[in-house]
């Protein structure tokens, strides 16, 4: 009697109804992962943000000098409107930084270069935060940061709120993407 093995193994149907399968639940699972790594996106932006203006805040008290806080994609001075390329901390020794093109001169120090947020738009209500050597902001109203994911879902948009003293603190709910 001849000793017949048996072949052991998948049938095509049996593969094609586990790739259908696994179909069915990637596209059931794809927009809550997407939703979910955008929500953590940022998060993560806007705890480096407020990191940041906390180590901006130190600084200022450490130097006794004004540390200011202004956007930039170059990240060897400041640029009007372009939080979302980046942005730069630097010891404003003369005074006279405004956030504009030219506010670090010779005698400014730059203590840190922030990259860009990736696709993630990020405003502000003024050009330049400053802290004074006491460590409060020299802001005279309550100045917002706000952080939007590229796809605009204001579901996880994240907002850094300063209060007159120069502290920051996070927003999550009510806020809308332009």
């Amino acid at each position: 009697m001849m000793n017949i093995k048996k072949i052991k193994g998948f049938t095509v149907i049996e593969l094609m109804i586990v790739v259908g399968v696994l179909g069915i639940l990637l596209a059931v699972g794809l927009p809550g992962l997407q939703d979910t790594i955008s929500r953590i996106g940022t998060n993560t932006q806007a705890k480096t943000l407020v990191s940041s203006l906390n180590f901006a805040r130190s600084e200022s008290i450490k130097r006794g000098t004004l540390v200011s806080i202004c956007s930039s994609g170059s990240g060897t001075d400041c640029e009007v409107d372009s939080w979302a390329d980046g942005w730069i901390v630097f010891v404003d020794n003369n005074g006279d930084a405004d956030g504009a093109a030219g506010s670090i001169d010779v005698g400014d120090e730059v203590l840190r270069v922030y990259q860009g947020l990736g696709g993630n738009s990020l405003s502000f209500t003024a050009d330049l935060q400053q802290y004074d050597p006491q460590g409060f902001g020299t802001n005279a109203a309550a100045r917002t940061f706000l952080l939007c994911p590229a796809d605009g879902n204001s579901a996880n948009a994240q907002s850094v709120e300063l209060s007159i003293t120069g502290r920051g603190r996070r927003i999550h709910d009510g806020l809308v993407c332009p």
